[in-house]
């Protein structure tokens, strides 16, 4: 049996177990690889060193910074455009909530002045002339007529602004409790002197 060619290139290299050595000086097929690999070793050592007629290692180098600069900028790019569509998707949702918003407070204040006009038919239905009233109650329905024309002017001035707004809003709601309240009065006056 003969070496493996790790063993034959051990022998070559000086680093041969005793009993491989013992064996390459005993087999001629052994130590004729054994000679042909110091041939090749000695063949292959005689041979030029050759260099590249130009370094390529700065162009490989220039190439591999330009490949991450461009993957960087991509990156960068790719962000950018994420950070735009999230502007853009939180842009859109607030303007439709505003505008959702907007459109509520619109017809929330539309409901109230028809709910104003209603009380205000009301009042002028009971016609309490001619009746007699106690002080006190003369003094809550001046009152009451005091803060309606007091909310009249708010509205009034703040009406020439344009579109609805939470404070209009409330003003009415306002106005709205204020006319309920002179109708309760008129009308639990007119029922008790009336009887």
């Amino acid at each position: 049996m003969h070496l493996s060619q790790e063993q034959l290139l051990a022998v070559r290299d000086g680093d041969a177990a005793a009993a491989d050595l013992a064996h390459v000086a005993a087999c001629s097929a052994c130590a004729a690889e054994v000679a042909r690999l110091e041939a090749v070793r000695g063949a292959l050592a005689a041979l030029p060193m050759e260099r590249p007629t130009h370094d390529l290692w700065p162009a490989i180098r220039a190439r591999i910074v330009a490949e991450s600069s461009r993957r960087h900028l991509a990156r960068a790019g790719w962000i950018a455009a994420a950070a735009a569509a999230v502007v853009t998707v939180v842009v859109g949702v607030r303007g439709g909530l505003e505008a959702w918003h907007e459109a509520r407070t619109a017809h929330e204040m539309k409901a109230l002045i028809g709910q104003s006009q209603r009380l205000e038919r009301a009042l002028r239905s009971l016609d309490p002339s001619g009746h007699v009233v106690s002080g006190r109650t003369a003094g809550t329905i001046v009152e009451l007529q005091d803060h309606i024309a007091s909310i009249d002017a708010e509205l009034a001035n703040k009406g020439g602004q344009g579109a609805a707004s939470p404070e209009l809003v409330n003003l009415w709601q306002e106005r709205v409790r204020l006319l309920d309240a002179l109708i309760n009065v008129e009308a639990t006056r007119v029922a008790y002197v009336g009887l």
